[in-house]
Parts: C-alpha cells; structure tokens; sequence
C-alpha cells in the first residue's frame, strides 16, 4: 500500500507540480476569470450570475446547434432584484455486479435522478443579497452576502458548504467524498461566517463554523475552522496558472479532524489541467489515522461544444497501513449540443488492493443548467 500511494502521490506531484493544475473550477482555468465571476457564491458552484448564464449558453456548445436554439439576450431577461438558477442532473449508469469470488460479474443496470436544484438571489441591496438554493433531497444553502470588504471581498454568513478544495460538480470524486463535502454522503452544509479578500490575482479566505448543525436542535459548542489562500494568474497567450493551499479542522467529542491539502490548474488553450491532493488525519484518543486523496483531470476540446476528458482518483483511508487502497481511472467526453444542456459518457476502471473485484461501471450523465 506505501508504494502504491508513493507512486500515486509522485505522479500527482509531477502533474501538480510540473504542469501545475488549479485552484478553481475547470472554466476558470480555461478562462482565467474567478470563480465569482460566474457564480453568485464567491466559492463556486451553485447559482450562475449573467455573465456565467450567457458564458454557458454561448462559449460552451457547438456554435451551428445553438445559434437557432437558444434565448435572444439572456441577459435582459435575468432581472435584477430576483434572479434565479438551476441545475437538473440525471444519470444513466452501467456497472458491474461483482460475485462471492470477485472474479466474474453480472451487469445491472438503472437510471439515478442526481441532482434537482432550484436556487435564488435576493438583492437586499447594492452589496448586500439573500442567496437560497434547495436540492431534489437533501441539499440545502441559504446565506446572507455583503460585498463590503476591501479588494473586492466579502462576508458570508448562514448555512453553506465551507470552501475547501475544488468545487467538483461529481460529487462521487474521492476528494469531495472522504472528506466530508459530498451531498452523497451526508449534509455538507453547516452554519457559520466566512470571509475573503481578494487583491488582484490572490484570494486569502477563512472562516469559523458549527463542527455539526442539529438541524432544528443544538448542535453542540464544537467548532470548525477554515484556512484557504490562493491565485490565478495570466501568463500570456491564453496560458492561466492557478495554485492554492487549504486547511480545515472539525472537532468532535474525544478528538478532531484535520484536512489539509493543495489544489492548482494550468490552462493552455484548448487544455485544462486541475488537480489536488489531500491528507486527512483523525485524532480520536484510542489512535490517530492519517488518509491521503489525490485527483487529477485533464480536458481537451477538440471542437466548439465538444471535450475529451481523463481522470484519475486515488484514495487511501490510512497510509501506514500496507492495504486498502482504491484506484479509479475514468475516460469520456463532454458535449454541449445547445445552451443549458450537457451530456456526458465517462467509463471508468475501479482498482482496489489487495483485492480487485469486477465492478467497473459506465456513466451517462444528462445535465440542463440556468
């Protein structure tokens, strides 16, 4: 297992380091604009303001199919005082069904409704707004937003998810999963304020929050604590370097968890770059646990409306131990045939050790956005 993570962490390095990937979603890296400058949430994701509403309609699908297709001036028809967003994800997916013996499969088979997210923004006042998005299931943010700090910053307070790491739109990737900002394992969100500056090309954020919401009751006094620098940078000739480093730390009765990690991207034209690596260390009194997290992904558009991508995840859950790892591979392909809808086929090998077990799977994930 320690030289399965080696050779992991040291390929990871190099891409990480040599290529440098990024710090901010895979458009940001492409563009080299901040993830504000889409989202209404400084953090990214969630609700597209204008400008990543008519990026998303007009820079992301084939030019031919979405000149007939789509609105006039999205712009001019997103108000001002009210705006509204959403995201509908549906998943088709093909995976194998391993036996006792782990050597043979059958093949099963199902459509998953993933996501179903309707958000709003509620201008208060000239820096001031009311952000609320609610999932299909559980998902749920509502903060308050004041753009009054110096260097373009600003406050969030209220229940949101803490911005750690890359803000995945898979929320089955290895790095949101394990730890802990995936809705498909638990409530991400928790109560809190987070605040960031943001002189020229840097960002320097932190924030305090609830270790655990009692959803309707007390949570305890436990709290969690955020730290989170980075940049993006214009290197000339469509070339954006982003680099970032964070860290988290969640207490919890008898002990605490600790992420810490580092994220970047490299955009060069038609290739994007993004990676991050993370260590999770559990401290609980009968003994300490340290994981490790790693994910690369590279995307290549070939043609307008039309991207390769291949990744891999790579998790861990102790690195002292010499098995127990799991290794995941994925190729495919992003199409966006008209403004607001995406379709995305990724196939992926699943590695796990000492044992590897047929259950490879495919994907099929249909995306309409707003």
């Amino acid at each position: 297992m320690r030289m399965h993570l080696c050779i992991a962490l040291l390929g990871g390095g190099l891409l990480l380091g040599g290529v440098v990937a990024r710090a901010l979603p895979r458009f940001a890296a492409e563009t080299g604009a901040k993830c504000q400058s889409c989202h209404i949430n400084p953090s990214g994701g969630g609700m597209r303001n204008a400008f990543g509403a008519q990026f998303g309609r007009e820079e992301l699908p084939v030019p031919a199919w979405s000149e007939n297709s789509g609105l006039e001036d999205l712009a001019k028809l997103m108000p001002g005082f009210l705006g509204v967003g959403a995201d509908f994800r549906t998943l088709f997916v093909v995976r194998q069904i391993p036996d006792s013996t782990g050597k043979s499969a059958t093949i099963d088979n199902e459509f998953f409704q993933m996501q179903g997210d309707i958000d709003f923004n509620l201008r208060v006042a000239k820096k001031v707004s009311l952000y609320l998005s609610k999932g299909l299931y559980s998902g749920f943010e509502v903060f308050g937003l004041f753009n009054v700090l110096p260097y373009d910053g600003h406050i969030k307070i209220g229940k949101f998810v803490p911005n750690y790491g890359l803000k995945m739109d898979d929320h089955t990737a290895f790095i949101r999963m394990y730890t802990g900002f995936s809705a498909s394992v638990g409530r991400p969100e928790i109560t809190g304020v987070e605040a960031a500056v943001a002189p020229g090309p840097i960002t320097i954020a932190g924030g305090v929050y609830n270790a655990t919401d009692g959803f309707g009751a007390t949570g305890g006094s436990q709290k969690a604590f955020l730290g989170r620098a980075e940049g993006l940078f214009d290197l000339g000739k469509k070339v954006f370097f982003g680099l970032g480093a964070n860290v988290f730390r969640r207490e919890q009765v008898g002990g605490s968890v600790m992420l810490y990690g580092a994220f970047g991207s490299l955009g060069l034209g038609r290739l994007t770059l993004i990676g991050e690596g993370d260590f999770v260390r559990t401290a609980i009194p009968a003994r300490t646990t340290t994981g490790a997290l790693l994910y690369v992904e590279a995307n290549y558009a070939v043609v307008d409306g039309v991207e390769l991508k291949a990744a891999y995840d790579f998790y861990d859950p102790d690195k002292d131990v010499k098995s127990g790892a799991t290794a995941r591979y994925s190729i495919g392909a992003e199409f966006f045939p008209i403004g607001g809808v995406e379709v995305r086929p990724v196939y992926r090998f699943i590695i796990e050790d000492p044992v590897n077990v047929k259950n490879n799977e495919f994907d099929m994930v249909f995306h309409i956005y707003i």
